[in-house]
């Protein structure tokens, strides 16, 4: 029989999800309750409507956003060729006669 494999920082990893948990006013043991998680996706599975319930919640009715603007750069295409023709340069000027 082989004995199982755990890595040496397991029980920090515990204790930092513990800890997390704690500070924001959940139960620190809740990531032993795997099953009572299981049992509760089963029946929310069951009950239909688990996934679009869940892309409602957190992403349609997520108050939540970001704004990007996005500004053109005028100069993107000459920046461009300037750096293709200095690396060119610079590639050129180290081939040796022959290889020219």
């Amino acid at each position: 029989m082989s004995a199982k494999k755990t890595r040496q920082n397991t029980g920090l990893m515990y204790i930092s999800h513990m800890v997390s948990n704690a500070l924001h006013g959940g139960d620190p043991l809740s990531i032993f309750k795997i099953n009572d998680f299981s049992m509760k996706i089963r029946d929310d599975f069951k009950k239909g409507g688990l996934f679009e319930n869940l892309i409602d919640k957190h992403l349609k009715e997520n108050p939540h956003y970001l704004r990007l603007y996005y500004t053109a750069d005028d100069k993107k295409t000459e920046k461009e060729d300037a750096a293709e023709v200095a690396q060119m340069k610079s590639l050129g000027s180290a081939l040796s006669q022959e290889e020219v």
